[in-house]
């Protein structure tokens, strides 16, 4: 079990790195009526294991970078990106990296100052990160829509079906406001 520290400041990067397949998946672009998709069932198992479980110390920015490479990775298996696809590809990935490096500052700043802050500054510090991540997100979906429409139909579904059920870290998602 990470502790508090550990948490604060490594949650955003998996947030940053997971977020857009959950702010993608919107009700309203629901498919019509028919059989219920079958849940992702990725290449790999999501479940911890010993590289990939969270440190009990302070993860550091390389240990962060090598966990946004590890997601990285196992998207680019489990979409099966093809040699063409590789540019568009790339693009997201850097993106991908640029937003969990982003967040990882903007953690690292608050747990410097965070035992400290009064309730407001927390507040501001919580609400600079919040902003951040949207403006991140803003980057994050246009590549994405790229890799996207560079991707066959079955890619296409195995990606709609990623990015509308998971089970990570045992938070399991929903159709929102159902």
């Amino acid at each position: 079990m990470p502790d508090r520290a550990t948490a604060r400041r490594t949650a955003p990067l998996l947030l940053a790195a997971l977020a857009a397949p959950m702010m993608l998946a919107h009700p309203a672009a629901a498919q019509p009526a028919g059989p219920a998709p079958q849940p992702y069932a990725p290449q790999q198992p999501y479940a911890p294991t010993p590289q990939t479980q969270r440190p009990s110390a302070p993860e550091t920015p390389a240990q962060a970078r090598a966990r946004v490479e590890r997601q990285i990775k196992r998207l680019h298996d489990d979409l099966k990106i093809t040699p063409e696809q590789t540019s568009a590809w790339n693009a997201f990935a850097d993106v991908m990296r640029a937003n969990a490096d982003h967040m990882d500052t903007l953690y690292q700043e608050r747990a410097r100052s965070f035992d400290t802050m009064s309730a407001v500054d927390s507040m501001r510090s919580y609400q600079r990160i919040v902003q951040a991540h949207a403006e991140d997100l803003q980057r994050l979906v246009p590549a994405f829509g790229q890799l996207y429409e560079s991707l066959s139909p079955q890619q296409r579904q195995t990606a709609d079906r990623m990015f509308r059920y998971h089970d990570r870290a045992g938070m399991n998602r929903q159709v929102p406001h159902s």
